[in-house]
């Protein structure tokens, strides 16, 4: 018979805790573990779970990377089959290299307004193709040796995604935001050193184009002074709103047009997008070497009030499902009827924030329920419907609906209204 006092001083071989004082003690053959050991270990095991290398096998089609963005991304169709062959045909060059033709890189420039999409495209491409994906903001970027980020920090953010995996990450994604904020000064600069413009893209270029560079692991996982990595097989998406850019596109195009042809004149306003050139990111201010190395360049259009009632209601990404998720929480259900989802469109529409302005609009909706919501609940409250977007008005606010049925106006909801409605 096992004597309880040896038994209660059993503790765990990896941390040293006793039987007391842990949920559960696992025996081995000469040695213990306890249940928050084998925790730990779980979640180290999930974290690591990272191939080794890169299998082609695994690149899907070009259909099917667009199939996988329709789920998520609303319109865009244009940038959806762009962006979908420019990956396919990037994986492609990896592995099918030869020495007899040099294929060059697949990189993408990416214009659009705030919230059109260009960040979404990105994200859900890199989610599609499972390879290691970052996001570097250009305005956060100076030249080595000035106060700020260097673009080596952009690498570094790539290999932090996987875990310090070199081989995988250069094989991954990096998606630089606000390229357009780096153009370079005007010639009335031209004396003073452009330390965050020119100088910045001259530093990115290089990255680009591929090339070694040495990187330091920081404070990451891993302990070296510093690694080399290659940028060859990395493709970089470059993105920015580029405000202006209509005019100086319409002012070129419409030299070209008779001088009292305002059909073609109105036309070309209205969809410059399909006119821009290469030349004309160089007249912004982004350097031609710059350009020439983003050979693929995509324009995404002003989203409709029709394309946000169907981010709503039909993407992935909407934040729709994620309020009711978080109302489900407190055993109350959220219900949105048509009109309500249409006064929202139009706020966005009105505001000009794109997809990204729908979030903050839907939650300012919400704020006084769910801070009322564990009061609500307890009141019996079961469901709360928005017939439309709430005023100032008591006839626009949502009704409360209890668990023996009963109907009633929330007479004590409040919302703050903020922007253009």
């Amino acid at each position: 018979m096992t004597d309880t006092k040896d038994t209660e001083n059993l503790s765990c071989s990896f941390c040293g805790k006793k039987r007391f004082e842990v949920k559960k003690l696992i025996a081995g053959p000469s040695s213990y573990i306890c249940n928050e050991c084998i925790s730990i270990s779980h979640k180290i095991l999930n974290d690591e779970e990272i191939p080794e290398e890169f299998d082609f096998e695994t690149i899907p089609t070009p259909e099917e990377i667009k199939a996988h963005l329709d789920e998520t991304v609303i319109s865009q169709e244009y940038a959806k089959e762009v962006l979908s062959v420019c990956a396919y045909n990037h994986y492609k060059k990896i592995y099918y290299q030869t020495e007899d033709i040099k294929l060059e890189k697949s990189n993408v420039v990416m214009l659009g307004a705030t919230g059109t999409g260009k960040t979404l495209i990105a994200q859900t491409l890199a989610e599609k193709l499972k390879v290691p994906f970052t996001i570097a903001d250009a305005t956060t970027l100076t030249e080595a040796g000035y106060v700020g980020e260097d673009v080596e920090s952009v690498i570094e953010r790539l290999l932090n995604a996987c875990d310090w995996n070199v081989d995988l990450a250069q094989k991954g994604i990096v998606f630089i935001d606000e390229i357009d904020k780096k153009a370079r000064s005007s010639e009335s600069n031209a004396n003073t050193k452009d330390i965050s413009g020119e100088g910045v893209q001259q530093a990115l270029l290089r990255l680009i184009e591929g090339t070694t560079v040495k990187v330091s692991s920081g404070s990451g996982k891993r302990s070296y002074d510093h690694i080399d990595f290659d940028t060859t097989n990395v493709l970089f998406i470059c993105s920015g709103a580029f405000v202006g850019l209509d005019k100086q596109v319409n002012a070129r195009v419409q030299k070209k047009a008779m001088g009292f042809n305002s059909q073609l004149k109105d036309k070309t306003k209205n969809d410059w997008q399909e006119h821009v050139t290469h030349d004309d990111l160089i007249s912004y201010g982004l350097i031609p070497e710059l350009v020439g190395r983003l050979p693929n360049l995509v324009t995404l259009e002003d989203l409709t009030e029709t394309d946000m009632v169907k981010i709503l209601t039909s993407s992935k990404a909407s934040v729709i499902p994620q309020v009711k998720q978080l109302l489900e929480f407190d055993e109350i259900e959220l219900t949105f009827q048509e009109q309500y989802i249409k006064d929202i469109a139009k706020i966005a529409s009105n505001r000009k924030t794109g997809a990204r302005g729908l979030k903050s609009i839907v939650e300012n909706s919400l704020h006084n329920i769910m801070f009322r919501a564990p009061k609500l609940k307890e009141s019996g409250v079961v469901n709360i419907f928005f017939k439309q977007y709430p005023t100032k008005s008591v006839d626009t606010y949502p009704t409360l609906v209890y668990t023996n049925g009963n109907e009633k106006i929330d007479s004590e909801y409040k919302i703050k209204l903020r922007g253009k409605s």
